[in-house]
């Protein structure tokens, strides 16, 4: 049995993204993307699975919870990265997040 430890990192102050705005990061190398949804915080890579172009350059929709890329339009859920609109087919890796004292943590 394999087990993964979390680790967790810095990502932004929590008021560092406006509620209902999303914002591009990077930790070291990785760009990601922060959603903040009323408070709870969603991070997904940033860079679309289709094209190559940054969801965070797209438009995000609170109401159904997805980002859209900006070259071809394609969704995706910024709750677990999965596709939920054409052309995108594969997911985008999504991250567990948590705040702590008023600071994003993900887990790398």
């Amino acid at each position: 049995m394999t087990t993964t430890t979390l680790t967790w990192t810095e990502l932004c102050a929590a008021d560092a993204v406006g509620d209902g705005a999303h914002k591009a990061f990077f930790i070291g190398t990785k760009r990601l993307c922060a959603v903040n949804h009323g408070g709870v915080f969603h991070v997904v890579d940033d860079l679309c699975t289709h094209g190559v172009a940054y969801l965070s350059d797209g438009y995000l929709d609170t109401d159904e919870c997805v980002l859209e890329c900006p070259l071809h339009g394609g969704l995706f859920s910024y709750h677990d990265g999965c596709p939920k609109g054409d052309p995108a087919e594969k997911p985008v890796r999504s991250y567990e997040t948590r705040i702590v004292d008023g600071v994003v943590m993900v887990a790398l």
